[in-house]
């Protein structure tokens, strides 16, 4: 993805090419894809931390783990045809730690290979990768020395995200060093859904410390091992990483302890950790829990791009089970999370203060008959339009997902993908959705056309 992606930052819609009034176009060299990530997609991974809790009875609703999943590792270059003919300039993918890394320092000659084709394949057909380093998944042989609670983890993924720089440098310009960490730490060590199963708050702030650590040292590595210009623009390797920003509110506005437990959260989940690669100062803490308050130098600054995922707005209710729910009577995806566009505008605001060009890395929403994402689609399209013009530097979209795909905890209930997926026959065609549709026109007009929302049903 070029640097002259968008608008620079603060410009305002009205300096653009005058636009229609049926007509919201984005910035000249704007990035239109889809996302996806290794475990989810590829099939296979049996050696990574996943793979092996998948196997805990329970652990996995409908009791179906990842399996063969989409059998991507295979079927890469029928899925990015599929994408590229959609009219897709770029794609986000994750590079498994575990294939590439089996054993501490070993590298695996055949799965380099494997993924230099993939990032080929994406090349040829003019797609920019955007490539993720730590998308939720461990080589066993790191989960068994203690995971990311152990600082050996810091300096092992920096020593990983060294490797990949020097080695895959020549097709990779943007670098993603880590996802969602807040996600990682809380639903693996606080709520226990996802491997290593604790339930421990004070844990939790330690993995997220120590993620936010390991992006900070390996951002100064990806840039002293990567200084190709894969692009040919100028400019070798950007660096940022993926936080998944919700919006957190009181479900009760007049009571006070939802309103305090809100504000607790969105400290902690969104803001502390969105300022931390901003100043290099962690600093997190909730009640019930250590906190933990650390000066990382190596953090400080250590944002070329800012990787913004948004899905949803979660209301708290405080004392109360579920802690987290829908807005009463908004639409909800099948998975019960609220469908609400203009928080994607609010989020890329908050997104914007951290004073790094933004990509959004994931958007989209969990719907089987694609009844909601059609429209959802253009409707969150606008809202990032409202923030561009609003003055926030947006460099792309990159819709979650390509592929239905394995969804972690919930197995394969959440149906994400533009294209559907069998996962008992993998090996299917894939089937191409109305929302692809949406999403192919909305990416090749680089705009919201009555044809676009038209295709939506929205005209």
């Amino acid at each position: 993805m070029s640097a002259s992606c968008g608008a620079p930052p603060g410009r305002s819609a009205s300096v653009w090419p005058v636009n229609d009034a049926r007509v919201l176009r984005f910035p000249d060299g704007f990035r239109w894809g889809a996302a996806t990530s290794a475990h989810q997609v590829e099939g296979g991974n049996t050696r990574n931390d996943w793979w092996r809790f998948e196997a805990t009875p329970g652990a996995i609703r409908g009791g179906r783990g990842s399996g063969d999943a989409c059998r991507h590792y295979e079927r890469f270059e029928e899925d990015f045809d599929l994408a590229a003919a959609d009219g897709h300039t770029a794609h986000r993918l994750s590079l498994e730690w575990s294939r590439l890394e089996p054993e501490p320092g070993r590298f695996d000659p055949a799965e380099v290979a494997h993924y230099h084709a993939v990032l080929g394949a994406l090349r040829a057909r003019g797609m920019e990768p955007v490539v993720t380093l730590h998308h939720f998944t461990n080589p066993l042989w790191i989960a068994d020395r203690g995971g990311w609670e152990s600082r050996e983890t810091i300096d092992r993924f920096v020593a990983f995200a060294r490797f990949c720089a020097a080695e895959f440098g020549a097709e990779v310009d943007w670098w993603c060093t880590v996802n969602e960490p807040e996600v990682f730490a809380f639903r693996g060590w606080a709520e226990g859904v996802w491997p290593p199963a604790v339930r421990d708050r004070s844990r939790a702030l330690v993995v997220i410390a120590h993620q936010l650590e390991a992006h900070g040292r390996a951002y100064r590595a990806i840039h002293e091992a990567d200084r190709v210009d894969a692009d040919g623009d100028g400019h070798a390797a950007r660096v940022g990483f993926a936080k998944h920003h919700v919006q957190l509110e009181a479900l009760r506005a007049w009571h006070p302890l939802d309103r305090l437990v809100a504000h607790f959260e969105r400290r902690v989940f969104n803001e502390a950790v969105e300022r931390a690669a901003v100043d290099g100062r962690i600093a997190l803490e909730i009640p019930c829990a250590r906190a933990v308050r650390r000066d990382v130098p190596e953090l400080k600054g250590a944002l070329d791009w800012f990787g913004l995922n948004y899905y949803t707005r979660w209301r708290v209710q405080a004392f109360a089970e579920p802690p987290h729910v829908a807005t009463p009577g908004a639409p909800v995806n099948d998975l019960g999370w609220e469908v609400w566009p203009d928080g994607l505008r609010r989020a890329l605001h908050a997104a914007g203060r951290t004073g790094a060009p933004v990509l959004v890395t994931e958007n989209g929403v969990a719907d089987a008959h694609d009844a909601l994402r059609p429209r959802a689609i253009v409707e969150f399209a606008e809202a990032m339009h409202r923030a561009i013009a609003e003055g926030v530097p947006v460099r792309g979209y990159l819709h979650w997902s390509l592929l239905d795909n394995f969804e972690w905890a919930d197995g394969w209930h959440g149906r994400f993908g533009l294209y559907g997926v069998d996962e008992r026959d993998p090996g299917a065609p894939r089937v191409r959705r109305r929302s692809a549709e949406v999403f192919a026109r909305l990416a090749r007009a680089n705009a919201v056309t009555p044809d676009v929302r038209e295709a939506a049903g929205l005209a």
